[in-house]
């Protein structure tokens, strides 16, 4: 019960602006809202119990479960900040978007911000194309091909003279 106490007040302390906790017996229901439109609405829930000295997480609608330790709260909360704030980009941005990370170009990922699969802080890829809602897709050196999303996921161009 010890980690769960510790979640409670870290999320007591820092998030209760924008989550909700529900304790139950042997774990805890965070349940993580957005706003829009000056609208609350419910983004995830992610049920939290303790497993030996970490904590097991699920996360919902997904059903993704993750093994953590009580300080990866702070990261969770941080990508559902930015996965919830994520904006639908237009189509002169989109255009903007293809423009500069045409197939080919180079790039170093400095953070994603994905609960399910994140690529590691550092990889490197190249840009295989951008879609029509502003993804860049990229292959990775990890041989992933997770895409990247402008504006959530933070990343820069390599110069040419990088390897």
């Amino acid at each position: 019960m010890k980690r769960l106490i510790e979640v409670i007040l870290k999320v007591a302390e820092n998030y209760m602006d924008r989550a909700n906790i529900i304790i139950a017996k042997n774990y805890l229901t965070l349940e993580y809202f957005y706003y829009r439109n000056d609208e609350r609405d419910l983004y995830k829930t992610i049920e939290i119990q303790e497993f030996e000295d970490k904590l097991k997480i699920i996360i919902f609608p997904e059903k993704v479960e993750k093994i953590i330790n009580v300080n990866d709260i702070d990261d969770i909360i941080l990508t559902l900040d930015k996965q919830s704030k994520a904006k639908k980009h237009t189509q002169e941005e989109i255009k903007y978007i293809k423009e500069k990370y045409v197939e080919g170009t180079k790039i170093e990922l400095i953070k994603m911000y994905d609960l399910t699969n994140p690529i590691e802080e550092g990889s490197k890829g190249v840009v295989d194309f951008v879609d029509d809602i502003g993804t860049i897709h990229v292959s990775w050196e990890t041989g992933s091909s997770l895409g990247l999303v402008v504006g959530t996921d933070e990343f820069k161009i390599l110069g040419e003279d990088e390897k």
